[in-house]
C-alpha cells in the first residue's frame, strides 16, 4: 500500500510555488496553480451538488410512484443506463490516475495534484452518479450543476493537453508525466465531452414524468444552457421560418415564468385595497408589494452587469500595456495577453447572459403590471358611479389602457436605470480616479453645473407631457364619438365638420405640443451630450498640468471607454427623468381613476326570500336621488354639505313612497325628461341617495329578489351572435330558449337573417333595426327568468301588432311568461296600463300621482293627470272595448271575427313554429325555472371568421411575409424627401467628427508617449473640445430634423388620410369592424408612428455607420479581418432572416391581440348598467382577463424572440472581440507590431462592435415590425370608400329638390354582397308634397328604405329618382345635404347645443332658438342651462352654449329626439324622413310635435316610419312593407275599407280603427 500524499523516495514540493506563471518568458501555467484551480472549483461543485441532490430527492412535483420508489433500476432507459456507465467510467479513470501517480517512483507529485484527482473522483462517485440516477425519475431536464462541472472539466483538460503538446517533450509543465498521463487526460476529456453532450442535448427523463407534466399543464423546464440561450423558442422559430407565418397563433409555447394575470390581479387588488384602507392611496406601493421581489432580482443582475462593464476598461488597459515596447518592467509572458483577451471575451459572455436574464425577469414584472393594472382599470369601470362616468368619457378610459398602463409597464421595465445609472457614474468615477487621480475633480464640477440646467428643462417637459396626455384623451374621445355616431353623421352629411374637429385636436394641438416636447428633449440631450466631452476635456487638462508622467494610450483609451460608459449613464439620466415625469403623470391619472367615486349601495336593503302574493318586491321611502354624491359636490364646489345640493344636481326629488308589489306589474308614466328612466336607474342603485322630505329619517331602498333583469330604453347589444346575446352567459336550455324567442316575436326575424340565431349583429347591434334590438334585449331578460324585471319603454320601438303580442305573451298577468314575476315598466304606451297593479305619474323628477287604471278611468277629466292622459291618448278608450276587462279584451284581440280574412302572410308569421317545438301548450301554461349561469369559457386569441356564417365579422386582417416596399415608400413620401436628405447629411457629419475625436486622442497620446511629457496641452484640449461640440451639435440637429421634418410630418399625413378614409367608408365596414379595432389603429399604431419609428431609424442609422467605421479601421490595419468579417456577415444575415419572419409575425399578432381588449372595454362602457343589473360582472371580468392574458402571452413571446437573437448575436460579438485581440497579439515581436495608440483605438471600437452589430440586426427588424403599424394604418388609408362626395358635371341645379317627388324603380338592395336582399323589387311613386306613412312589422325593411334613399346602402338592382334625378349619378354630399331626416338612433355630439344643431355655422342664434322652440326643447334647455350657468334667467346664448356630454349622455333619449327634430327644422329640404321620430317621447309631446310637423312641413314631402299607426292615419298614403317587399301602397281610407288588408289588420291589433271603419 502506498501513502496517499507522500512518495517514499522523493520529497513532493511545488517547484514554482502557486504563482500562475513559471517566469516572465515561458508561455505555460504552473502545474501547481492548475492543481489548485482544479481542486477549488471541484470543491465548489461538490457543495452546490450536495444542495441540488438534496432538493432533487425531496422534489414532489412528480408522479406519485416516484415520490418514494425510485429503486427500480430496470425502469431506466437504455440510453440513460449507457450514460450512467460513462460516469462510472469517468470515476474509474480518475482512480487509475490516482493509482498511477501513487505508484510512480520516478517522479514526485505535490499534494495539490493528488487533491485535485481525489476531489474529481469524489464528485463523480458521490455527486454525479446519484444525481444522474435520481434526475431520471424526478427532473424533466438535466441538472445545471452537472452541466457546468463537465464543461469546466472539458476546458481545463483541453488546456492541459494543449500545454503538454506545445512544450513536448518537456514534462516539467504537465500535471501527470509520461505517455500514460497524456492518454488518461485525453480519455477523460473525451468521456467528459460525451457526458456533457448527453446532458445538454440528448437527456430524456422517464416517460411517466413527461406524461405527468403534460396532464397537469406544467411547463417543461429546460436545462440551464437552454434557458440562458432561449432554446425553448427554437421549435416555434423554426416552424415559423419554414411556414413564413405562425403555425397556430392560439397555441404559443408556455413561458418559463409565471405570467398568470388572474393571480397578479388578485394580489395587486389586495395590496391596492390595503392602501385605500390606510388612506395612503399609493398605487406605486401596491405595485411594489406585488412585483417588488421580481424587480429587485432583475436589478441585482443588471447591477452586476454594470460592474462587469466597468471592469472591462481596466483589463483593456492591461492588454494595451502588452504592446508597449518601451516598458522594461513587463513581468508576464506573452500568454498573459491571451488570458487578458479571454478575460475580455468572458466578461462579454457573462454580461450578455446577465443582460438577457435581466430582461426576461423584468418582463415578468412589466407584463404582470401591464395585465393586472389593465384588469384593475376594467374592474373599476364596472363600479363607477354616475358622476364618475360623466367625468370619464369612453375616450379617457380607453386612453388609460392604451397609453397610461403601457407607460407604467415601460417605466418598471426600465427602472434599473434609476439605480444603475447613478451607480455606474459613481463606479466609473472611482475607476477613473485610479487611472487619472485627482484630475477627475474637474469632471465632477462640470456635472454639478449641469444639474440645475437639466432640472429647468425637465420641469418644462413635465408640463408639456401633461398637456400632451390631455390632447390624446380628447383625440381618442373624438374619434370614439365619431365612430359611435357614424350613421347619423352620414345621414346629415356632417363628415367635414367632424373631420375638422378631429384634425384640430390632432394637428393644431397634439402634434404642435409634440413638436415642443421634441425640441425641449433635444436641448436636454445636447446639454448632456456635452457633459462627457467637458468631463473628458477638464480631466485630461488637469491631469496634464498636475502630473509629471505623460498621458499615454494605455491611460487615454481605457479612460475613453470609461467615459463612454459615463456618457451612456449620463445620457440615460434625461431619458430616465422624462420617463419618470411621464410615468408620474400616468400614475396620477390611473390613481385618480381608481379612486373615482363608485356606486354607493349602502342604503339598499336586499333580501332573497320566497315571494308571497302581495309581498313588497321593491320599496323606496324618503329618498332624493342625486346625479353626484354629496361628497363629490362638496369637493367640486367647495361648499359645506348643506349648501352644496342645488336643484340641477337633483335627479329625483322627494320619492317618499314607491312600492312595487311582488308578481305584479307596476307602470311609470310621464312626459319627456320627467325622470322615468332615472327612477329605474335609481332602483338599480346607480344614483347616490340622500334623505327626502324628512331630513332626519334615512332613505331606504328595499329589494326582495335574487336576480334583476333590466332592459334599457336604448337596447344594449353585444357584438356577438343573437343567440349569445339572449343567453348572456347562462346555460342553454332548448325549451326555455324556444319559448323566449317565440314570445318575444323573434321567430319571423330568424327566417330573414342569413344565419338565423347565429347571425352576428355587429357593434352595438348595428345590423339590426331599432325594434329588433329592443326585442332582442327583451328576450335576454325573459330568458334570464329573474325575480324582478325593470323594463324601460320597451314597447315604443315595435309596431302595434308586435306590441300587442308582447303584451299578451310576456307582460300579461294571466297569460304572459312574466305573469309570476315582479315587473316595473316605464312606458309611453298607455294601452298596457290596464294590466298594471299600480301606476306612478312622474313630473320634473318627482312622483306627482299614484293610482290604478280602474281608479283613473272612473275619474272626471281635470281631476287627475293620469285620467287626462288616458282620456286623451289611450286608444283603448276610443272604442267600446276600452272599458272591458283585460281578459275580455285579450280574447277579442287574439280571436278576431271569423268572418274577417286575415292575410295568409300574417297568419303564417304568428303560427310559425321555430326549432321544431313539439309542445303546443299555451304560453301561459309554461312554467320556466331560473336559467343558471354557464361555466366561464376560454376565448380564442385571434378573432376568426370560419366563413360558416355569412354575417360573421372578418378576422382582423394581417399581412403575410415581409412588409411590402410600397409601405416603406408610403412612409418615406409622408416624411418628405428634404427632411430625409438633411437627416442623412447631419448623421454623416456627426459620425465624421466623432471619428475625428478618437484620432485626435490617438495623436495626442502617442505624441506624449514619444516625448515623455505632456506638451501643448491647451492646443490639444481646445481642438478636442471643438471637435466634440461640433459633433454633439450635428447629432442634435439630426434629432430635430428627424422629429420635425420627418416623423411629425409623416404622422400628420397618415393620421389625416386614415381619418378621412374611415369616415368615408361605407356602413358595411362599420357593421363588420369592431370599434375597438379601429380605435387601436388611432391609439397604439399612431403612437408607434409618432415616436417609436423615428427612434429606431436613428439607432439603426447610427449603428450602421459605427459598424462601417470599425470594420474599415480594423481591416486597414489587419487585412485578414475582412475575411473574418465576411463570414461574420453571412452568419448575421442568416440570423436576421430567421428573426425577421418570427418577429414580424409576432408583432402583427401582438397588435391585433390588443384590439379585442379595446373593443370589450368600449362595449362594456356602453352596457355597464345592464351587466351590473344581470350580475354578470364576473363573466365580463373573465372575458377581459382572457383577452389581456392572450395579449400578454403574445408580447412575452415576441420579446423572448428578441432575447433569442440577442444572446446569439452578442455571443458572436464577444467572439469577434476575442479574435481581434488575438490577431493584434499575433503582431507582437514582428515587423508589423501595432503601436499602443492604434491597439487602443481599435479595441475601443471593437468593444462597441458587439452592440453595434446586435442593434443593426435588431433595429432593422424592429424597424420592420414597427413599420407594421404604418402597414396597418395604410391599410385603413386605402379602404374602399363610398361613392364620391361631389361629382363634377352631375350637380343638380340650386334648390334641388325643388318639388320633392320620389320614385323607386324595381329597387333591390342588400346589406352586403354575400347576404340576402333586404329590399326586393320596390316600385313606388311619391308625388311632391305627399305625406307617406311607412308601416310594417318590426324588421320589415322600413328603416332600410331610409338607408336606400340616403345611399347608405347602394342598389344592387333598380334606381331611385328624386325630382327626376337618379340619385346614383350625383355625389353623396350633394344628395344627403339636400335631404332632411330625423333618424331612429337619436345622436348628440359632445360640444355645445349650437354645434349640435349647426356645425357648419350657417344659421344665426335666432334661427337656432326658433328651431328649438318649434321642437319643444326650449323649456328643457332653459332648465338645464340654469344649472350650468348658475343664473335664474339664462340668455339665448347661454342656452345655445350649454355643454352636451359625450353621446348626449346628459340628455334623455326623448330630449335627443327633439334635438334631432330641431336639426330637421333648420334644413329647408323639400324631402323629410321621420324614422320613429317620436318613439321615445310621451303622448302629449308626440301630439304637439305631430302638430308642428304638420304646420312647419306642410309643403314638404314627408316619409314617416311609425310604429304608432295613429300618427300616420292622416297621411296621404300608407306604404306597407313586409320582409323587404311592398305589400300595400294606397290611402289609409282605401286600405281600411279593405278588411282583408294587412294595414287593416295592423290597425285592428293596435285598436286604431275608428268606429266608422268598423
Amino acid at each position: 500500500m502506498y501513502p496517499l500524499f507522500n512518495n517514499n523516495t522523493v520529497s513532493a514540493t511545488c517547484k514554482y510555488g502557486y504563482e500562475p506563471y513559471i517566469d516572465s518568458t515561458t508561455n505555460a501555467l504552473n502545474p501547481c496553480f492548475l492543481g489548485l484551480v482544479s481542486t477549488s472549483t471541484t470543491i465548489f461543485f461538490i457543495i452546490v451538488g450536495l444542495w441540488q441532490l438534496f432538493n432533487l430527492y425531496l422534489n414532489t412535483e412528480v408522479p406519485r410512484q416516484f415520490n418514494k420508489n425510485i429503486k427500480k433500476f430496470q425502469t431506466l432507459s437504455t440510453s440513460h443506463i449507457s450514460h450512467l456507465t460513462s460516469i462510472l467510467f469517468q470515476a474509474t479513470c480518475y482512480y487509475i490516475q490516482l493509482m498511477y501517480i501513487m505508484k510512480d517512483t520516478t517522479q514526485s507529485y505535490p499534494p495539490i495534484i493528488k487533491y485535485s484527482i481525489i476531489s474529481n473522483l469524489c464528485y463523480s462517485v458521490l455527486i454525479s452518479l446519484p444525481t444522474q440516477y435520481i434526475q431520471y425519475f424526478k427532473s424533466i431536464c438535466a441538472i445545471g450543476n452537472q452541466l457546468f462541472f463537465y464543461l469546466v472539466q472539458i476546458l481545463f483538460l483541453s488546456f492541459q493537453i494543449l500545454q503538454r503538446y506545445y512544450h513536448s517533450p518537456d514534462e516539467s509543465y504537465n500535471l501527470i508525466h509520461g505517455n500514460v498521463g497524456m492518454i488518461l487526460e485525453i480519455i477523460i476529456t473525451l468521456n467528459a465531452t460525451l457526458i456533457f453532450v448527453y446532458d445538454l442535448a440528448l437527456y430524456k427523463p422517464s416517460q411517466l414524468i413527461i406524461k405527468y407534466y403534460d396532464e397537469n399543464d406544467i411547463f417543461h423546464s429546460v436545462n440551464v444552457f437552454s434557458n440562458l440561450t432561449y432554446m425553448w423558442m427554437n421549435k416555434l422559430i423554426s416552424e415559423t421560418y419554414e411556414n413564413k407565418k405562425l403555425k397556430d397563433p392560439n397555441h404559443l409555447p408556455l413561458p418559463p415564468i409565471n405570467l398568470n394575470i388572474r393571480d397578479f390581479t388578485v394580489s395587486i387588488e389586495k395590496n391596492w385595497e390595503y392602501q385605500r384602507l390606510q388612506k395612503k392611496n399609493s398605487l406605486l406601493t401596491a405595485i411594489w408589494k406585488t412585483f417588488g421581489k421580481t424587480i429587485l432580482l432583475a436589478m441585482f443582475m443588471e447591477t452586476v452587469n454594470d460592474l462587469l462593464n466597468i471592469i472591462e476598461p481596466q483589463i483593456l488597459r492591461l492588454f494595451i500595456k502588452c504592446f508597449n515596447k518601451e516598458d522594461s518592467q513587463v513581468s508576464f509572458p506573452p500568454l498573459h495577453g491571451v488570458f487578458l483577451a479571454l478575460s475580455l471575451f468572458l466578461i462579454n459572455i457573462i454580461s450578455t447572459i446577465l443582460k438577457n436574464q435581466f430582461f426576461i425577469t423584468i418582463f415578468e414584472a412589466g407584463l404582470g403590471i401591464r395585465g393586472s393594472v389593465a384588469s384593475l382599470v376594467y374592474q373599476k369601470t364596472l363600479k363607477l358611479s354616475s358622476a364618475s362616468r360623466g367625468e370619464y368619457t369612453t375616450g379617457d378610459i380607453l386612453n388609460l389602457l392604451s397609453v397610461d398602463v403601457l407607460r407604467l409597464q415601460r417605466f418598471f421595465e426600465n427602472s434599473q436605470t434609476i439605480i444603475g445609472a447613478p451607480l455606474q457614474i459613481v463606479t466609473v468615477l472611482i475607476s477613473l480616479y485610479f487611472l487619472l487621480g485627482k484630475a477627475i475633480i474637474g469632471g465632477l464640477l462640470v456635472m454639478a453645473i449641469m444639474i440645475p440646467v437639466n432640472s429647468f428643462l425637465s420641469r418644462k417637459i413635465k408640463k408639456l407631457t401633461k398637456t400632451q396626455m390631455k390632447f390624446k384623451d380628447i383625440r381618442i374621445k373624438t374619434i370614439t364619438e365619431i365612430l359611435s355616431s357614424i350613421k347619423s353623421i352620414k345621414f346629415y352629411a356632417w363628415e367635414k365638420p367632424m373631420l375638422e374637429k378631429l384634425n384640430h385636436v390632432r394637428n393644431d394641438q397634439e402634434l404642435k405640443n409634440l413638436k415642443k416636447i421634441g425640441i425641449a428633449s433635444s436641448l436636454i440631450y445636447f446639454a448632456w451630450n456635452c457633459v462627457p466631452l467637458m468631463v473628458t476635456c477638464s480631466s485630461f487638462l488637469i491631469f496634464s498640468y498636475v502630473n509629471d508622467y505623460p498621458l499615454t494610450p494605455e491611460l487615454v483609451f481605457p479612460s475613453l471607454s470609461l467615459f463612454n460608459i459615463l456618457n451612456m449613464a449620463i445620457y440615460e439620466i434625461p431619458s430616465t427623468i422624462n420617463t419618470i415625469i411621464e410615468t408620474n403623470v400616468s400614475m396620477g391619472r390611473l390613481k385618480k381613476f381608481l379612486l373615482a367615486e363608485e356606486i354607493d349601495t349602502s342604503f339598499i336593503e336586499k333580501s332573497a326570500e320566497d315571494f308571497m302574493d302581495n309581498d313588497v318586491a321593491i320599496e323606496i321611502e324618503n329618498a332624493t336621488f342625486l346625479w353626484k354624491s354629496k361628497n363629490a359636490l362638496v369637493a367640486q364646489q367647495g361648499n359645506d354639505e348643506e349648501e352644496s345640493i342645488g336643484s340641477t344636481e337633483v335627479a329625483l326629488k322627494n320619492i317618499d313612497k314607491f312600492t312595487a308589489t311582488s308578481k305584479e306589474l307596476t307602470c311609470i308614466v310621464g312626459r319627456v325628461g320627467s325622470g322615468k328612466t332615472t327612477l329605474l336607474r335609481a332602483i338599480l342603485g346607480q344614483l347616490p341617495c340622500v334623505s327626502g322630505s324628512m331630513e332626519n329619517k334615512p332613505p331606504r331602498l328595499y329589494i326582495n329578489g335574487r336576480e334583476i333583469a333590466y332592459c334599457p330604453q336604448e337596447a344594449w347589444i353585444m357584438n356577438q351572435s343573437i343567440k349569445e346575446n339572449i343567453l348572456f352567459g347562462r346555460k342553454f336550455n332548448r325549451v326555455v330558449y324556444d319559448k323566449t324567442i317565440q314570445t318575444c316575436q323573434l321567430v319571423p326575424d330568424f327566417s330573414i337573417f342569413s344565419d338565423g340565431d347565429e347571425t352576428i349583429v355587429g357593434e352595438k347591434g348595428i345590423s339590426l333595426s331599432g325594434g329588433q334590438k329592443a326585442r332582442l334585449a327583451l328576450a335576454r331578460a325573459v330568458y334570464a327568468q329573474a325575480d324582478i324585471y325593470l323594463l324601460d319603454d320597451i314597447l315604443s320601438a315595435v309596431d302595434a301588432g308586435v306590441r300587442k303580442n308582447i303584451i299578451h305573451d310576456v307582460i300579461d298577468r294571466d297569460h304572459g311568461l312574466l305573469k309570476d314575476k315582479t315587473v316595473i315598466l316605464s312606458t309611453n304606451t298607455l294601452s298596457v296600463l290596464k294590466f298594471a297593479k299600480n301606476i306612478y305619474v312622474m313630473q320634473a323628477g318627482s312622483i306627482v300621482e299614484e293610482g290604478t287604471y280602474q281608479e283613473s278611468i272612473l275619474k272626471e277629466a281635470g281631476d287627475s293627470l293620469l285620467t287626462d292622459m288616458l282620456l286623451t291618448f289611450d286608444s283603448n278608450n276610443n272604442d267600446q272595448s276600452g272599458i272591458s276587462t283585460p281578459n275580455e279584451e285579450i280574447r277579442t284581440e287574439i280571436k278576431p271575427d271569423s268572418s274577417s280574412e286575415i292575410p295568409a302572410l300574417v297568419e303564417t308569421l304568428e303560427d310559425e313554429n321555430f326549432n321544431g317545438i313539439q309542445d303546443n301548450t299555451d304560453v301561459e301554461n309554461i312554467a320556466l325555472r331560473r336559467s343558471s349561469f354557464a361555466t366561464l369559457k376560454s376565448l380564442p386569441l385571434v378573432e376568426t371568421n370560419d366563413n360558416k356564417h355569412k354575417t360573421g365579422q372578418k378576422r382582423e386582417k394581417t399581412a403575410e411575409g415581409r412588409v411590402k416596399l410600397s409601405v416603406y415608400m408610403t412612409y418615406a413620401k409622408a416624411c418628405g424627401l428634404g427632411g430625409v436628405v438633411l437627416f442623412g447629411i447631419f448623421l454623416f457629419l456627426a459620425r465624421i467628427f466623432d471619428l475625428g475625436e478618437r484620432f485626435w486622442l490617438k495623436y495626442w497620446s502617442e505624441s506624449n508617449e514619444k516625448t515623455g511629457k505632456n506638451g501643448n496641452v491647451f492646443m490639444f484640449v481646445s481642438v478636442y473640445a471643438l471637435i466634440g461640440v461640433v459633433s454633439a451639435g450635428f447629432s442634435n440637429l439630426r434629432t430635430i430634423i428627424l422629429l420635425i421634418y420627418c416623423s411629425i410630418r409623416a404622422s400628420k399625413n397618415l393620421h389625416n388620410r386614415m381619418a378621412y378614409s374611415i369616415i368615408r367608408s361605407p356602413m358595411q365596414f362599420f357593421e363588420t369592424t369592431p370599434v375597438g379595432r379601429i380605435i387601436n389603429r388611432f391609439s397604439s399604431d399612431i403612437d408607434s408612428i409618432d415616436s417609436s419609428i423615428q427612434n429606431i431609424f436613428a439607432v439603426f442609422s447610427n449603428c450602421v455607420l459605427d459598424y462601417l467605421v470599425t470594420i474599415i479601421l480594423i481591416g486597414y490595419n489587419m487585412p485578414w479581418f475582412f475575411v473574418f468579417n465576411g463570414v461574420l456577415l453571412i452568419l448575421y444575415y442568416q440570423y436576421q432572416k430567421i428573426f425577421m419572419v418570427q418577429s414580424r409575425e409576432l408583432k402583427r399578432l401582438t397588435s391585433i391581440s390588443y384590439s379585442p381588449i379595446m373593443s370589450l372595454m368600449s362595449e362594456t362602457l356602453g352596457g355597464r348598467s345592464v351587466i351590473a343589473a344581470y350580475d354578470q360582472n364576473n363573466l365580463f371580468i373573465h372575458y377581459n382577463q382572457e383577452r389581456v392574458q392572450n395579449n400578454v402571452d403574445c408580447v412575452f413571446t415576441y420579446r423572448s424572440t428578441n432575447r433569442w437573437l440577442s444572446i446569439r448575436l452578442q455571443a458572436i460579438g464577444a467572439f469577434v472581440i476575442l479574435c481581434t485581440a488575438l490577431l493584434t497579439l499575433s503582431t507582437i515581436n514582428t515587423e508589423n507590431q501595432l503601436g499602443t495608440g492604434m491597439v487602443g483605438l481599435m479595441m475601443s471600437y471593437v468593444l462597441s462592435i458587439t452592440m453595434s452589430l446586435t442593434w443593426i440586426v435588431r433595429s432593422s427588424v424592429l424597424l420592420e415590425t414597427n413599420v407594421v403599424s404604418v402597414e396597418r394604418v395604410v391599410e385603413y388609408c386605402d379602404l374602399q370608400p363610398e361613392a364620391p362626395e361631389i361629382i363634377s358635371g352631375h350637380i343638380p341645379e340650386n334648390g334641388w329638390p325643388s318639388k320633392g317627388s320620389i320614385e323607386f324603380h324595381d329597387y333591390t338592395t342588400s346589406y352586403r354582397a354575400d347576404l340576402n336582399p333586404v329590399l326586393k323589387d320596390i316600385s313606388i311613386k311619391i308625388q311632391p308634397g305627399e305625406k307617406i306613412g311607412i308601416v310594417g312589422r318590426t324588421g320589415a325593411g322600413k328603416s332600410t328604405l331610409t338607408l336606400a334613399l340616403f345611399r347608405l346602402l347602394e342598389a344592387t338592382e333598380g334606381s331611385i329618382l328624386v325630382d327626376g334625378v337618379d340619385i346614383s349619378t350625383i355625389g353623396l354630399e350633394t344628395l344627403r345635404s339636400n335631404l332632411a331626416i330625423i333618424p331612429q338612433d337619436a345622436q348628440a355630439f359632445e360640444g355645445n347645443v349650437r354645434y349640435n344643431l349647426d356645425p357648419f355655422n350657417k344659421h344665426t342664434d335666432d334661427d337656432l332658438w326658433n328651431a328649438l322652440a318649434l321642437a319643444h326643447l326650449q323649456p328643457h334647455l332653459v332648465r338645464l342651462a340654469q344649472g350650468d350657468s348658475n343664473t335664474t334667467a339664462p340668455s339665448i346664448s347661454d342656452c345655445l352654449a350649454f355643454k352636451v356630454a359625450e353621446n348626449g349622455s346628459n340628455l334623455s333619449l326623448g330630449q335627443r329626439q327633439l334635438l334631432c327634430l330641431a336639426r330637421a327644422l333648420l334644413n329647408k329640404s323639400r324631402i323629410l324622413v321621420l324614422d320613429e321620430a317620436t318613439a321615445a317621447v310621451d303622448m302629449e309631446t308626440d301630439r304637439i310635435i305631430q302638430e308642428t310637423i304638420r304646420t312647419q312641413f306642410k309643403t314638404r314631402t314627408i316619409l314617416t316610419i311609425a310604429h304608432r299607426i295613429d300618427t300616420v292615419l292622416d297621411n296621404d298614403k300608407i306604404l306597407v312593407l313586409d320582409q323587404g317587399s311592398v305589400k300595400e301602397f294606397d290611402s289609409p281610407q282605401n286600405l281600411l275599407a279593405q278588411k282583408d288588408s294587412l294595414f287593416y289588420h295592423l290597425c285592428e291589433k293596435g285598436n286604431y280603427i275608428p268606429q266608422s271603419s268598423k
